[in-house]
């Protein structure tokens, strides 16, 4: 297309008159992950030193060895000694601020200087490019649109995209959707939260769509894993690629799957990565549910270094010839991890798989009330699974003790961000004895 074209070379057009950092930056990233640049333990050492000599917090580390001297923070911290986290070479620079969604709690803005903010635009370039999206592609934005993320009408220009707001997906809707994306529009990549894919994906599979009727190229799910049937099914009406991604708004792409695969290949170009024990800031084995922590390589305006992300995740050693980390799970977050009847935590991730035997299944949402009682919410299936069923697998996850209450509703709603909650938790634990 035309107008595709022309936005692909204006946008390299202004970054070469603006310097060409973009563009170096996609390259970089192109042989640091595929292994022909390795600068990592320069980059990570540059950012330590820069750290220890420019900010007040980590001013007390400058005698340190390597980077487990240093503590590992999370977003409380941050808020609490957030000045104090701000290097002095950029507290009188203009600085891009991000806002987190705030929906767990959590709502800060981070500060990220302009190179950091230009290493952010690359890493989208780079790993849309990797799932086969081409810069200036006319594509749709399926989230929970609100004041705090509406784009302009001269934004969305500028970016070929178009802004569909999800917050409520009724079969109007969702049909309204299909008059947007049906083959002529030239609407080539679909992108939303995993949950309102697999929305989609299963209205548009009993309309009998098929690939024909579309003109799509790509899929991308962010914010949540897209379970592996959601996937199967984006593929069958869209035939296209469908890929899942990891990101979070104040660093930026940290992971993405492979057109061919489903594990998760990490941003080690940008990131030091460090995948800790549920209980401890020990290393956790391969295989095993761990927390990430991450160091932000390159904002040096705010540095980041060993922050818990708060999500779960679960690693092993790639097997190919370069030997990395890859993720096979992104599993949920820390604040959704839930006990069995004898305060045993279970992670969300074995939640999710027992749950994956019921293939039909479009939503569910499992609460812990307190110790013994137990909430499980299903959408959309009344008389298709057997309640008994529902907790009997319940109770092998949680106890034969538990009490399991079954509720059956038209709609799950989802948080104010557009993101949904699989795992509640409102029992509340002693926090001397669990972390």
């Amino acid at each position: 297309m035309i107008s595709e074209t022309i936005r692909r070379y204006g946008f390299w057009l202004y970054d070469a008159l603006s310097g060409g950092q973009v563009r170096q930056y996609v390259s970089d990233l192109e042989k640091k992950l595929q292994g022909d640049l390795d600068t990592s333990s320069d980059d990570l050492r540059n950012l330590l030193n820069h750290a220890v000599n420019t900010t007040e917090f980590y001013k007390p580390f400058r005698g340190f060895s390597n980077i487990t001297d240093f503590p590992i923070i999370r977003k409380s911290l941050i808020k609490e000694k957030y000045n104090q986290l701000m290097s002095s070479e950029y507290k009188n620079k203009r600085l891009h601020e991000v806002q987190t969604s705030g929906s767990t709690g959590e709502h800060f803005v981070m500060l990220q200087d302009k190179q950091k903010r230009k290493r952010v635009i690359a890493e989208l370039i780079y790993f849309l490019e990797q799932s086969g999206f081409k810069l200036g592609y006319r594509h749709i934005y399926a989230r929970v649109w609100h004041e705090d993320n509406q784009k302009t009408k001269l934004d969305q220009i500028t970016h070929n995209m178009v802004m569909f707001d999800c917050s409520l997906l009724s079969n109007d809707s969702l049909h309204r959707l299909y008059q947007i994306l049906r083959k002529g529009n030239s609407m080539k990549c679909l992108t939303g939260y995993a949950t309102s894919l697999e929305a989609i994906a299963i209205y548009f599979d009993k309309q009998g769509y098929t690939p024909d009727m579309f003109d799509m190229e790509v899929v991308v799910s962010g914010a949540e894993r897209l379970e592996s049937r959601a996937k199967a099914l984006l593929k069958k009406v869209f035939g296209c690629t469908v890929v899942s991604r990891y990101a979070n708004n104040e660093n930026g792409f940290l992971a993405q799957q492979p057109i061919d695969g489903d594990n998760f290949i990490l941003n080690t170009a940008h990131y030091f990565f460090e995948t800790l024990r549920m209980n401890a800031d020990d290393p956790a084995p391969y295989g095993e549910p761990a927390r990430l922590v991450l160091t932000d390589l390159y904002n040096y305006a705010m540095p980041l270094i060993r922050y818990d992300t708060g999500d779960i995740v679960i690693a092993r050693m790639s097997g190919n010839s370069q030997a990395k980390i890859v993720l096979t799970e992104i599993s949920g977050r820390q604040d959704e991890v839930i006990y069995d009847t004898r305060g045993n935590k279970i992670c969300p991730h074995f939640i999710a798989v027992c749950f994956r035997r019921y293939d039909q299944l479009p939503l569910y949402q499992f609460i812990q009330e307190n110790l013994k009682h137990f909430t499980v919410r299903l959408e959309g299936v009344r008389g298709l699974y057997k309640d008994e069923d529902i907790r009997k697998t319940a109770r092998e996850l949680v106890g034969e003790d538990a009490v399991v209450k079954i509720e059956h509703v038209d709609k799950i709603p989802h948080l104010s961000s557009g993101k949904f909650r699989k795992v509640i938790c409102n029992y509340k634990v002693d926090t001397d004895n669990f972390r």
